[in-house]
């Protein structure tokens, strides 16, 4: 089995609005170096700091049953995400929980805080980020603060998102593993559900099963083990699964897919066509899905309606 390495994806050397262009016209991934690294952000987002600047801010921790990822039909259909979500002061996560791990790494402790609206839940904190200004539409940006031990890493399932995404990383190492979208069915998407999640997959790419997910493009696999200061760019629809290594900070800045992009960046409308049949077909049971399917058609038409229609559903 083929598997490429981090060495195999291009990186880029501060890169130019042009360069940065240039690239992203190709429709794969690629590393940005030399940017982010600059940011306040991966110089002064210590934990004490954290603490300080927002430790009583409020924020969404879930809580992980041992065998959450050794089944699909857990993390890949909405019924299946029997998680605890509590709502808690920032600085009880990092005192609680991240700090408990840091020390012991024998702890037991399953929990991470996920894709938090960085510009709401943590208005102090934006002023130690500098913006990328490679696409010009507003971002929304996710913040993510995630830890490891010998029990339990921080984790996202394999799944694809429907925008461009700047991933940022802050502070840690994470391991991603790409996939490009060839054939949508291929990757196993539970369609056969009302309740299944229609951008994701019912397949863990760290451990082949050749018998169960026979179709499976597991030979595509691109490997990134993204270090501190470095940008990832995640073209739309590119499947991709990631696990902390450590401790670690990520932001996600996430950008709607508009019009033009589909006839600039290459094979993206094609790759959009071959999923929409399918992805809408599935809405149709699924009310949340339905949702997504609406405000993605409408994101073609008004430049930032997607990410804005998110924002306004978080806020309710």
């Amino acid at each position: 089995m083929q598997i490429q390495t981090s060495e195999s994806i291009l990186k880029l050397k501060n890169p130019s609005k042009q360069e940065f262009s240039n690239k992203w016209k190709n429709y794969k991934p690629f590393v940005i170096e030399g940017v982010a690294k600059h940011w306040d952000a991966c110089h002064k987002w210590s934990n004490d700091y954290l603490v300080q600047q927002c430790g009583n801010n409020i924020v969404n921790i879930q809580f992980y049953a041992e065998d959450f990822f050794d089944n699909y039909r857990k993390f890949s259909y909405e019924d299946g995400y029997d998680y605890i979500n509590k709502d808690i002061p920032y600085k009880e996560y990092i005192n609680n929980y991240v700090n408990k791990v840091n020390q012991n790494n024998n702890s037991d402790i399953r929990c991470y805080l996920p894709s938090a609206v960085f510009e709401k839940t943590f208005p102090e904190l934006v002023a130690d980020v500098t913006y990328p200004k490679y696409l010009n539409r507003k971002p929304l940006i996710s913040f993510w603060h995630g830890l490891s031990s010998k029990a339990f890493s921080s984790t996202t399932v394999l799944h694809f998102d429907g925008f461009h995404n700047l991933f940022v990383q802050i502070r840690g190492k994470k391991r991603i593993l790409l996939f490009p979208p060839s054939n949508y069915l291929s990757f196993y998407p539970p369609l056969e559900d009302s309740l299944g999640l229609a951008d994701y997959s019912k397949v863990d790419p760290n451990y082949p099963n050749l018998e169960l997910f026979p179709r499976f493009p597991w030979q595509d696999k691109i490997e990134v083990i993204l270090q501190p200061g470095e940008i990832l760019y995640i073209p739309p629809y590119w499947w991709h699964h990631v696990t902390a290594l450590e401790e670690n900070i990520s932001l996600s800045f996430f950008y709607d897919v508009i019009i033009q992009d589909y006839f600039q960046q290459k094979n993206l409308l094609s790759v959009f066509l071959k999923i929409a049949p399918y992805y809408l077909y599935h809405a149709i049971s699924s009310p949340d899905g339905m949702w997504t399917a609406i405000a993605l058609l409408k994101s073609l038409i008004i430049p930032g309606s997607f990410t804005e229609s998110i924002r306004q559903r978080n806020s309710q």
